[in-house]
């Protein structure tokens, strides 16, 4: 079960959402050996719940064809609470009323492939200086 209050946190956070497990280890393994911090959900409602209590999402990542969730849907439940939150889908196919901003990127992708989209979404930081 998750914490019971909202979660804050200087460091970057994703979510994964994949429909197999193999697809949603190999997407988890390499972003982490990439340096990002990531947190799995198995599940529409798994990730609805993180994102519930995780108040610095900076992505999401899904893949949830073939599971029974309406994706779109979900991107647009998600967006309520976080509105400006890039989205990355992963399929063989883009998904009718998938927001127009959220890319398809092929499930055959390559860890380049990944790694350049996640950056290219991934909104830049601002690093504050030192206080004196």
């Amino acid at each position: 079960m998750l914490a019971q209050r909202p979660v804050s946190s200087s460091e970057g956070r994703r979510i994964v959402i994949c429909d197999y497990n193999a697809l949603l280890q190999s997407v988890t393994g390499l972003l982490r050996m990439s340096g990002y911090c990531v947190f799995q959900a198995y599940d529409a409602m798994a990730a609805r719940e993180l994102c519930a209590q995780l108040l610095d999402i900076e992505m999401l990542i899904l893949n949830t064809t073939g599971t029974g969730v309406d994706s779109a849907t979900l991107v647009r439940e998600i967006r309520e609470r976080h509105p400006a939150l890039p989205v990355l889908h992963i399929g063989n196919r883009e998904l009718d009323g998938m927001p127009d901003d959220v890319p398809t990127l092929a499930e055959s992708f390559t860890a380049a492939q990944l790694l350049t989209t996640v950056a290219e979404l991934m909104p830049t930081r601002e690093i504050a200086p030192p206080s004196d």
